[in-house]
């Protein structure tokens, strides 16, 4: 595991009960993710805030980290978006198919010149604006259980090397959970969207995950988590109060930083305490 993560350990594992946490966890909760332009005053009620790197200038980003936040870049690297600078360059190289869902395009990653340039020129320029890391999205996009399944082992070697190039920077791996045994090492924590809701996008939904489904669904969490020993973060979506009182109810027995947000992820609330945890849990 990376250095940062010997401040981050709060990797007991998971009996049903919280674990023992270190003090450093404190520097990170509560988190928040926000796609839409922040301002300082936003992102100060927060330890550490995801965002969309291209919407800031190096100066503003800057200005949100004197706040004393952590600000994470969103990185994405299994899929591209028409609207971003490299995509031209990626079409050239092919890709792999679309998701419809979000009008984005599926990178070849099995490609090393593809690879290349991810690691060299896009996160690059991402860090040149000044953030404290990386939000790595879009690496289920290689999961075996797609038709893409064969690129697995190029994502894993990507994103290894990604640690490898910023080992002072926070690295947090979102989803991807079939490869956290050969990412560990290289990231500071592990991102888990949709624990304990779901959401469907084909009726544009939010829905709560029945007691069977959530049970099964953090059991299999549990297994992966105990051997490859990465602190976890939760990302669970609700569009009420009440869905938002059911999550918390779970979640709030977990003892693990967690936020909850729309599935825009478009909202930054000024009271983080609604939406988001401390660690430790009630301090």
């Amino acid at each position: 595991m990376k250095l940062f993560a010997t401040g981050l350990l709060f990797m007991a594992i998971l009996t049903g009960c919280a674990p023992n946490y270190t003090s450093d966890i404190d520097s990170l909760t509560p988190f928040g993710i926000c796609y839409t332009k922040l301002q300082p005053a936003q992102v100060e009620p927060y330890k550490l805030v995801v965002i969309e790197p291209d919407f800031y200038s190096r100066q503003e980003i800057l200005e949100l980290k004197k706040t004393g936040t952590k600000i994470i870049a969103y990185a994405t690297l299994g899929e591209v978006d028409p609207n971003r600078w490299y995509f031209g360059a990626m079409e050239e190289y092919g890709f792999r198919g679309k998701n419809d869902v979000w009008n984005s395009f599926f990178i070849d990653v099995e490609n090393p010149e593809v690879r290349n340039m991810i690691l060299n020129q896009v996160l690059p320029e991402i860090m040149a604006k000044g953030v404290d890391g990386l939000f790595l999205d879009t690496i289920d996009a290689v999961s075996p259980e797609t038709e893409r399944g064969d690129m697995k082992d190029a994502m894993g070697e990507l994103i290894q090397s990604i640690g490898a190039k910023f080992p002072n920077k926070i690295i947090i791996q979102n989803a991807g959970l079939f490869l956290l045994n050969e990412t560990a090492d290289h990231v500071d924590a592990f991102l888990t969207e949709s624990l304990a809701s779901n959401f469907d996008f084909e009726n544009q939904e939010y829905l709560i995950r029945s007691d069977s489904a959530y049970t099964a669904r953090l059991g299999f969490l549990n297994e992966y988590v105990e051997q490859s020993r990465v602190p976890f973060m939760v990302l669970d979506y609700a569009d009420s109060q009440a869905h938002l009182r059911q999550i918390r109810s779970r979640l709030d027995t977990l003892g693990r930083p967690y936020f909850i947000s729309n599935i825009a992820l478009n909202r930054l609330p000024e009271n983080a305490d609604s939406v988001a945890n401390k660690f430790p849990a009630g301090d």
